[in-house]
């Protein structure tokens, strides 16, 4: 894989399934047939960033632009009855931060190559559940 795109995705799990992490996710991926979880990264609660689908590999976040993405899911985004929401932790958006700093500038991917899930063409989903490129602006990325 040749990153050009880096998408940041939600779980869509309560807060109070806080302890959801990388396995987890596999897990549910897997369930449904799926060969690994379809992230590349997953960024817990308490910001830590785990391991997910090797990078070797395309993701399976956004059907039909998963070549050369970077898939970032963060822990949350809906509320106990299942709502969208921004609900992420400030170590949550420090941690995509950097790992949105340190890819793009590795792989020279541009800013508005920079994408929440919702952002790709035909997605009729909140997902992450905030605007990814007002984000980068208050980061100034």
């Amino acid at each position: 894989m040749v990153p050009k795109f880096i998408t940041i995705h939600c779980s869509a799990t309560r807060p109070s399934w806080s302890d959801c992490d990388v396995e987890d996710l596999r897990h549910m991926h897997t369930s449904k047939g799926w060969s690994d979880i379809g992230y590349h990264w997953v960024i817990t609660r308490d910001g830590i960033m785990q391991v997910g689908r090797p990078m070797t590999r395309n993701g399976a976040g956004v059907k039909g632009h998963n070549a050369n993405n970077i898939h970032i899911c963060l822990i949350g985004g809906v509320d106990e009855d299942n709502k969208p929401v921004n609900n992420f932790t400030g170590n949550q958006f420090d941690t995509l931060r950097h790992a949105i700093t340190g890819f793009a500038g590795r792989h020279g991917i541009r800013e508005e190559n920079i994408k929440g899930h919702r952002d790709w063409p035909n997605v009729a989903k909140e997902c992450p559940c905030f605007d990814v490129q007002d984000k980068l602006q208050e980061w100034k990325i």
